[in-house]
């Protein structure tokens, strides 16, 4: 069996993320050993309210079962969550790192930001002669942002360029969207450009670039511009972007030689970013054939969006329009099996085992549940590009057997699937790290779990709306349907019978005497008459016919031969009757006269032709018990 390794990541910034899982699977390949990547998306919800649900797939992990453990504490940045799987990891007593952040009894690595950008900053100086930078970042409080910010403060220091606090700009966070905002409102506003900017960021760097061709300010003979991060798109640009490269693959690999190795928990080791010049400083820069190529992927990462896009926009039709769960789920499937190049070509999505509850749940919402319970179920999964069956799982093996494969090293990519605070399962891809590309991982996860949410609600109102259809064709006296019932109910009901070649089957109930109950002993012995009889017939016929009190003192029977063996319901009915009033000590003798009459599928009848027939066959039986009767 393979050893095992867990990371726990959370992949806003999937850069450095991307990097450094392949730093890793560069490292244990051939050593038998697999990467299993716990990875997440803390958000803000509409409503303002910070959402960590996603981090409850940690809860799957058991440290026991596994060799090493690396989180990535910066990325992560909640300290709840950090403390709760630090307590777990020692307790456990496996050998940890903690990524760029200190965490106590954990050996630390981290990226020496500072070096890079203080380079980079003091080749701005010393080569391009600037005295003039100005500073952005977002108000991020992680460690690699402050030690940027330390840099740009220390080189100003060091070389005797006076700060000025009016030069540092802070926005909400490191987003490419908020920037160019941020930098076409600093443009328009006429005030004098520095000779360079810093940003904390390449994304923020780039928002600054495309703000400058814009507005046609050269770049870099009128402004010099630094990034950090050294992402793709830096090389691409025109002018290529000087930036600082954060060295995340190499963390990776250095992460994996230590748990191999053995680590001091005591330990912080270091490992230097350095600095990438390119041609937003003044360097110049000619890009390689490789470079070149990179350029031409934009094309590609383009179309690859618009299609992954329209994969969201599948599975969200796929919600709306299942009628049920057994709908929901094999198209959900059905869908999988057949397009599935973002999820890969090993994949299963697993629901926690009570899943089939929750989606007919009509609670408006669900209660918070952080747990994935002791047992999970494949809705799909997917082999070597073809379908596998739906298996149950213990929660606690994490991945099917049919993955495990002990020949070489694999990664193994988790993610969470869940709405507001409720989770319902998770995703695991094997060998395929699509998911943490431009945030895919993350729109794919809420898209899974809203879809459920709309499923869920959407049969919340179905059963709303029945109840309510209920209520609204019921006969409070009797408990049958009132005659509403015969417009909502029994005419789709008959259409339906007709339509899948069905013969109607119909009875009518009358109340014998039910004139002489009233006027002779009061209506209260009346409305008992009613309820008695509607009773006897309501038990005596299959459940899912139709009962209607039609009358006063009337009441018609719909029924089809789905569940019809030619059962004598007249006499049954009346047995019925005799048998609850002979313990009722009632002052008069409670009849009924019943008809009954069967409407082929053919039949060309509407349901109140029907109808009619059968009280004409009903009423010559109660003018039968008339004349007998009266005999007496």
């Amino acid at each position: 069996m393979n050893r095992r390794i867990a990371v726990l990541a959370c992949g806003w910034s999937s850069y450095f993320l991307k990097d450094f899982i392949h730093g890793m699977m560069r490292t244990v390949e051939g050593k038998n050993i697999d990467i299993y990547v716990f990875n997440t998306y803390n958000y803000v919800e509409y409503s303002g309210f910070p959402n960590s649900t996603g981090f409850s797939i940690f809860n799957l992990i058991n440290y026991e079962e596994f060799d090493g453990v690396v989180i990535l504490s910066d990325l992560i940045g909640n300290p709840r969550v950090l403390e709760r799987e630090r307590l777990r990891i020692l307790k456990a007593k496996k050998p940890a790192i903690s990524i760029n952040k200190k965490m106590q009894g954990i050996c630390c690595l981290r990226v020496d930001n500072y070096t890079g950008m203080y380079d980079a900053l003091a080749h701005l100086i010393k080569m391009h002669n600037v005295s003039d930078i100005a500073y952005l970042s977002g108000k991020e409080q992680s460690v690699d942002i402050s030690e940027r910010y330390k840099a740009y403060m220390e080189v100003l220091k060091d070389n005797s360029i006076a700060f000025d606090k009016d030069k540092v700009y802070t926005i909400e966070s490191c987003d490419y969207h908020r920037a160019y905002r941020f930098f076409d409102d600093y443009v328009k506003s006429g005030k004098k450009l520095p000779q360079a900017f810093c940003c904390a960021n390449d994304l923020l760097a780039m928002a600054l670039l495309k703000v400058c061709l814009e507005n046609k300010i050269k770049v870099p003979e009128q402004l010099k511009i630094v990034g950090f991060d050294n992402i793709t798109e830096a090389q691409c640009t025109k002018p290529s972007l000087t930036t600082v490269k954060n060295c995340a693959d190499l963390l990776g690999v250095e992460a994996v030689t230590r748990l191999i190795r053995g680590v001091n928990p005591m330990q912080v080791l270091n490992v230097k970013s350095t600095p990438v010049f390119r041609s937003s400083c003044g360097c110049g820069y000619s890009a390689t054939s490789e470079q070149n190529l990179f350029a031409l992927n934009i094309l590609d990462e383009a179309n690859k969006k618009e299609e992954f896009d329209s994969h969201l926009e599948t599975l969200g039709e796929i919600f709306t329009e299942a009628a049920d769960v057994f709908t929901l789920l094999t198209n959900l499937e059905n869908f999988f099996v057949k397009s599935h190049r973002f999820e890969g070509t090993d994949f299963c999505i697993f629901m926690k085992s009570d899943w089939n509850s929750v989606l007919i749940n009509s609670a408006e919402n669900l209660p918070q549940n952080l747990s994935y319970g002791t047992q999970v179920q494949a809705i799909c999964s997917v082999l070597d590009n073809q379908k596998y069956l739906r298996e149950l799982l213990p929660a606690k093996d994490l991945i099917p057997s049919k993955m495990k494969t002990t020949d070489k090293s694999n990664v193994f990519l988790f993610m969470p699937v869940f709405h507001h605070s409720y989770v319902h399962g998770y995703f695991v891809a094997k060998n395929n790290l699509t998911m943490i590309d431009n945030r895919y991982g993350y729109m794919w996860t809420r898209s899974m779990g809203t879809g459920i949410e709309h499923f869920r609600k959407k049969n919340m109102f179905k059963q709303m709306s029945q109840q309510y259809l209920k209520l609204s064709t019921k006969d409070a006296l009797s408990g049958a349907l009132n005659r509403q019932g015969l417009d909502k109910l029994a005419k789709p009901f008959y259409a339906h019978n007709k339509k899948n070649g069905l013969t109607t089957v119909l009875f009518f109930v009358d109340i014998n005497k039910m004139k002489h109950i009233n006027d002779e002993f009061g209506h209260l012995h009346g409305d008992l008459a009613v309820k008695t009889v509607a009773a006897a017939a309501m038990e005596t016929v299959p459940k899912n016919w139709l009962c209607i009190r039609y009358g006063g003192d009337e009441f018609l029977i719909v029924g089809s031969s789905k569940n019809y063996n030619g059962e004598d319901y007249c006499e049954l009915i009346k047995k019925r009757l005799a048998s609850k009033t002979s313990v009722m000590h009632l002052p008069y003798n409670l009849t009924a006269s019943v008809g009954t009459y069967s409407v082929p599928p053919q039949s060309e009848l509407t349901l109140e032709q029907a109808v009619e027939t059968v009280d004409n066959i009903m009423y010559e039986q109660k003018q039968a018990f008339h004349k007998e009767d009266d005999k007496k």
